[in-house]
């Protein structure tokens, strides 16, 4: 797939006080493989060709609230395919499937793909040869390119350049040279240079642990909150934007900010997916919408009648990637009932999707079911 991505914080329905639930592309990589969903699936052109490439189904603009008005969709048509070719569905959970989300969307959103010729007229326009020189003789006494630890991934590279900023900066100073600004694509060309003449130095050893804190928490305790509030504050300012964006963004405006806290392997990532996450725009959703969605869809005959064997669905905490998980491990049963008693599958938009999460949360009362 493209470049390499890490953790992507996705924003849920849930309140503003509440934390997104968290979903890693690069996990949610390994999950599509080992359940198996390949066998039937492509993403991005890789993998089976009986079932939807799900990059291609889950594009830019879908949230995670579509994803599950897709999978609901779809649900009664993917499980016949499974019993037809005699698999076994696998066992998903939340977090799996928020993970799989970030892997599907980040198939189709991350997609600048490094030119490494290009990389090295980017280290030289830059400025960058005249400390980065080969046997370190430059009169910065930086490492030669060569020497580098091989960067894992642009935002890598760019994590180890907002380490170094003050040294930088300070070198560039001496030498009266402007700062460089990058665009992504810029920085990931330039980490493909970086990778290529680097690939034979081996990354054991090299590499620390990646931080695993929430990129909201790193945000705070790094003191950016501090700054960014107000005026100043980043949600929904910046629409269409990656998580190298975002990243190039901080380091381009590392010069202006009065602090640059020094980030743990793996914690611009981290950040860089907080900010992306808040430029989301999630369908709210209404109560009373979802109460006439639900009732249309004929979903109280069963949920709502307590001699029907049907689960109360209130009183706990709904996010589309609970549902998705309760549909996964129950969608068959609903639908053997259903066609039992000769009704079809009830379809549902993106935005009755959003509603009916809005209902299915509203405060339980003595006569909810």
């Amino acid at each position: 797939m493209g470049l390499r991505v890490g953790l992507i914080f996705l924003a849920a329905v849930l309140p503003a006080t509440e934390l997104p639930r968290a979903g890693d592309a690069d996990r949610g990589r390994e999950r599509f493989r080992g359940l198996g969903c390949i066998a039937c699936h492509s993403v991005d052109g890789e993998g089976g060709g009986y079932a939807p490439d799900l990059a291609k189904r889950i594009g830019r603009e879908v949230t995670p609230v579509g994803m599950a008005a897709h999978v609901w969709n779809r649900g009664p048509l993917m499980w016949r395919m499974v019993r037809s070719r005699r698999l076994l569905l696998p066992e998903l959970e939340e977090q799996d499937l928020a993970d799989l989300y970030a892997y599907f969307y980040s198939a189709r959103y991350f997609d600048r793909a490094p030119d490494p010729a290009r990389g090295r007229q980017v280290f030289h326009w830059e400025h960058c040869a005249e400390c980065h020189t080969p046997g370190g003789t430059g009169s910065g006494a930086a490492p030669a390119p060569a020497d580098l630890p091989p960067p894992d991934s642009p935002i890598g590279l760019l994590e180890r350049m907002w380490n170094a900023a003050g040294r930088m900066a300070e070198a560039m100073a001496r030498k009266r040279v402007a700062w460089p600004d990058l665009t992504s694509q810029e920085a990931a060309d330039l980490f493909g240079w970086l990778a290529e003449i680097t690939r034979k130095r081996p990354l054991s050893g090299e590499m620390p642990v990646p931080s695993d804190d929430p990129g909201e928490r790193v945000f705070e305790r790094k003191g950016c909150k501090a700054c960014h509030t107000g005026p100043n504050a980043l949600s929904g300012r910046f629409s269409g934007r990656t998580l190298l964006d975002f990243a190039v963004a901080m380091w381009n405006h590392a010069p202006a900010m009065r602090r640059r806290p020094v980030l743990d392997y793996g914690e611009l990532r981290q950040v860089s997916g907080y900010l992306w996450a808040l430029q989301i725009s999630q369908p709210p959703g209404s109560m009373a919408r979802g109460k006439v969605c639900f009732t249309a869809k004929g979903c109280t005959a069963c949920h709502e009648q307590a001699l029907t064997g049907a689960p109360r669905l209130t009183g706990r905490r709904w996010d589309p990637f609970v549902l998705m998980a309760v549909l996964w491990r129950r969608g068959t049963i609903m639908q053997g009932k259903l066609e039992s008693t000769g009704r079809s599958w009830p379809q549902l938009t993106a935005a009755e999707m959003a509603d009916v999460i809005a209902y299915l949360n509203r405060p339980p009362t003595a006569r909810s079911y």
